[in-house]
């Protein structure tokens, strides 16, 4: 009956007329692609008058809307530059509507042939649901990986190990193409650090995304569009890219890599193919600095040390697309990294890794405070460890889909997809004291094992409103073994490192959503997202001399309902407001009982108990367009509780550390961003800036560990105003040579037990093309000022602690591309998969073609 009442009702409000106006729609393609046609005049002209009625822009979907009160012969005039005028007569009777169905441009082949247009491309666009940033305009991300791409855009961080955080929160979900692709907190790093940057057409930044999407992410999700353009022939690029470093830590070898890329399409086939290689060489420090309160001493440990990272390997992605018929499209995609046997690492994709430590223990006679000159201390030991391996992450996604236009109205797409990751790692420790030395190997093997199943309708009643209804099922296997032996020959096999955990889990889900505009103004979208969650945990491990399984069972069901609300003013002004709630679901190392010792002094521990989180989002956005500028101004708040943190706790003179759900967290802030053209396409800036304001409440857990109980950890409330600032300046000096400057800084920002300090880096980069822009050559500095470092402070009632780390120093890099094909790119066609206009926009972009045939 509900059902009945809410269709009735959607049905009621998509009929509603406000207008006394006749109102004239259509819709706008291109001749010979049939594609949808954004940003199109058109103009409404009485018969034997030259000033126009009233006029429009095509929006996203081709549509445009025309009012008139009077009656009698018309004419329409549809333009756009480097397209035939097309002009169409109709009468008007006062209608209140008239449909004049779809109007197809042709090429002006001639004016083609004249124009040639030279600009800097925009680098980022809004719309209603999210951000977007062109990747393919940014000089500094020429021959570079999607990791190096997501470090210039706003409200993303990247940090020295390549965990991605939006806002402030890792709990963010990365998508490819709208889908998850198989990527999760565990794999992520690893698969974007190898994904070449131009393979990636946009990013964008969904932050509040709707019911049609997984909940997962309190964040929001930042989606990657590949680059797919629908043309007749073929064309691709071949790149060739060297980097070196060119500040301490000295004697890194230079790094690089080697792409290819192909797009074809002929008759009904579309196709890509995409292979790079790469091979990445970083040097780093690292320091820290403890103070451990015991009951009646203190002691200092100081750590510093060095770290080598080398690694590489081949990314391969495909993809085909068969246009059965005019209203059936078939398509399967897929990418990897490429795995052979190796002795050593299990694959071709591999890393090594080499981090030698010096530490210092000191009993504190006389404490005045952290750090302080005042203080007394003796050296009680002095010993090195010197931590090496090697490590393969082979993996891959493949995707079959099937889109298909039932008739003008309605839309049918399913899709399903698999995907499998490996991490594995060898890792030696040699620790050496007074003389002598002592070996040890742990070896670590994971695997995650996912499939999706989904399948999406929509209905369109009229032009203004739409319905979306779907299902979607994950289904997740996800395992790791661990294991270690001391000596050099694996002489002796310890028990206490044994751990084999699995964590298989299924996700169903359904959504609703509707969406209508009125009075071409005012636009809403209501939806409800509802989700059945079961999860089974099974840790095997040896409890003394015998090995013992411990199980976990959890399932509940949860609904997560959307809203998004749009107004448009007079004059480009444009009002946003949108509420979600979402979830974040533990995962990997964080509910894996398994303890890393990779650290002797600074031992950590998943938590199987853990809670998911849950937040609820609102933000207000206000976006302004002027003739050359742009400016989006936006307020948020999030409330989450049962927030994850990891938590670092004391037994003894070692220090632990572990997950736990912390109580409530408050987020709020501001955030600006503008888009500027001075001096006509010379100076092309883009500025973000920040602010915001986050508090965490007091909290108390009570750690235990294989049956032991530590003493109660409070965590104390904290709270800061914070703010981060991102600035991209491009250059055009010439037709063939531009520039770009990215710079950014971070301020100080809270963590559980402390804070992290502030952070800064700038780019610089400089591209000239050749051979009728053919041939590119693109010379980058990445961080010119050596400053990519992070470190943070951490206390509680019994410890004291300072860290940083730099993983990577300041680096130029040398980037050679040729291009070559049929070159003369047509507008992307919106049925693609693989586009800008990718299934995460809430602006439905599949075609109408052949609905009325």
């Amino acid at each position: 009956m509900k059902a009945k009442t809410f269709l009735a009702i959607a049905l009621l409000l998509s009929s509603m007329s406000m207008w006394a106006d006749t109102r004239i729609t259509g819709t706008v393609r291109e001749k010979s692609t049939r594609d949808i046609m954004d940003y199109v005049n058109v103009a409404l002209y009485q018969q034997g008058n030259t000033v126009p009625e009233d006029g429009a822009v095509t929006d996203e979907e081709g549509f445009f809307v025309l009012t008139t009160k009077k009656k009698g012969t018309f004419t329409l005039e549809v333009s756009m530059l480097g397209y035939e005028t097309l002009t169409k007569t109709i009468t008007l009777k006062g209608e209140e509507m008239v449909d004049v169905g779809v109007l197809y441009i042709a090429e002006s082949r001639q004016a083609l042939e004249e124009l040639e247009v030279v600009a800097q491309g925009s680098q980022m666009r809004f719309e209603l649901d999210k951000k977007v940033f062109t990747v393919d305009q940014a000089i500094a991300n020429a021959g570079g990986s999607v990791s190096d791409a997501l470090e210039n855009i706003p409200s993303v961080d990247v940090d020295q190990e390549g965990n991605i955080a939006l806002r402030n929160s890792e709990s963010v979900e990365i998508w490819i193409n709208g889908k998850p692709a198989g990527l999760t907190e565990e794999n992520r790093a690893q698969v974007l650090q190898q994904m070449p940057a131009g393979s990636i057409k946009e990013i964008e930044i969904i932050t509040n995304p709707s019911a049609k999407y997984s909940s997962e992410g309190t964040a929001g999700i930042i989606n990657l569009v590949t680059t797919a353009d629908r043309q007749s022939g073929y064309y691709g690029s071949i790149n060739a890219r060297l980097n070196y470093a060119l500040a301490k830590p000295w004697n890194t070898p230079p790094g690089g890599s080697l792409g290819f890329n192909l797009n074809f399409s002929k008759s009904i086939v579309d196709g890509y193919f995409n292979a790079g290689w790469n091979y990445h060489s970083s040097n780093g420090m690292t320091t820290n600095d403890r103070y451990s309160f015991g009951a009646t001493d203190t002691t200092r440990l100081i750590k510093d040390g060095t770290s080598s990272h080398r690694g590489g390997g081949m990314f391969l992605r495909a993809g085909i697309d068969l246009h059965v018929t005019d209203r059936s499209i078939i398509g399967i995609s897929g990418f990897g990294m490429v795995s052979v046997p190796n002795e050593k690492t299990g694959g071709f994709f591999s890393t090594k890794s080499s981090s030698p430590t010096h530490y210092d223990l000191y009993d504190v006679l006389h404490y005045d405070g952290p750090q302080s000159s005042v203080n007394e201390e003796v050296l009680l030991r002095s010993y090195d460890r010197n931590e090496y391996g090697s490590g393969s992450h082979p993996g891959g996604n493949v995707m079959v889909d099937w889109r298909f236009t039932i008739n003008k109205k309605h839309y049918l797409k399913t899709s399903a997809q698999f995907s499998e990751f490996h991490w594995n790692q060898d890792q030696f420790y040699e620790q050496a004291e007074n003389g002598l030395s002592n070996t040890q190997e742990q070896l670590n093997e994971n695997k995650d094992r996912s499939v999706q199943i989904k399948v999406d309708y929509e209905w369109k009643p009229t032009q203004s409103s739409r319905f979306e209804a779907g299902w979607q099922s994950d289904v997740a296997w996800r395992s790791t073994l661990a294991e270690a032996w001391s000596g050099t020959n694996r002489d002796i096999y310890l028990n206490a490192y044994y751990n084999d955990f699995t964590n298989n889990e299924q996700t169903h889900a359904f959504y609703v959503t509707y969406g209508n505009r009125f009075w071409e103004r005012f636009s809403i979208q209501l939806g409800i997202r509802g989700e059945y969650f079961k999860r089974h945990i099974e840790s095997e491990y040896y409890g003394g001399t015998d090995k013992t399984v411990a199980t976990q069972d959890t399932s509940y069901f949860q609904v997560f309902p959307t809203v998004y609300l749009n107004y448009t003013f007079d004059e480009g002004h444009e009002l946003q407001a949108n509420y979600t709630r979402r979830i974040n679901r533990p995962r990997g190392h964080q509910i894996n009982p398994r303890q890393d010792f990779s650290d002797s002094t600074n031992i950590s521990y998943g938590n199987p108990a853990l809670l998911p989180s849950y937040s609820s989002s609102v933000e207000l956005n206000y976006l302004k367009h002027w003739e050359r500028h742009t400016l989006s101004a936006g307020l948020f708040y999030k409330f989450s509780d049962q927030v994850t943190q990891n938590v670092k706790f004391m037994d003894g003179a070692l220090m632990r550390n572990t997950f736990v759900n912390l109580g409530t967290r408050h987020e709020a802030g501001i955030e600006l961003v503008a888009k500027n053209k001075f001096f006509g396409e010379f100076l092309n800036l883009t500025t973000s800036v920040n602010f915001y304001y986050n508090r965490m409440d007091r909290a108390v857990f009570t750690p235990t560990l294989n049956g032991v109980t530590f003493a109660d950890v409070v965590v104390p409330e904290q709270n800061i105003f914070a703010f981060s600032a991102r600035m991209n300046i491009g250059f055009m000096f010439t037709k063939t040579f531009t520039g770009q400057i990215n710079a950014n800084y971070r301020s100080p920002r809270v963590v559980a037990q402390g804070k992290s300090s502030y952070s800064y880096s700038i780019d610089v980069s400089l591209r000239k093309t050749f051979l009728d822009r053919t041939l590119a050559l693109a010379v980058n500095v990445r961080d010119i000022l050596n400053s990519r470092s992070r470190s943070n402070t951490t206390s509680s009632d019994a410890f004291w602690q300072f860290s940083e780390n730099q993983w990577h120093s300041r680096e130029l890099s040398v980037s050679l591309t040729w291009n070559f094909g049929n070159m003369n790119t047509k507008r992307n066609d919106k049925n693609q998969p693989n586009n800008a206009a990718s299934e995460s926009s809430i602006t439905s972009n599949w075609s109408d073609e052949g609905a009325d045939e």
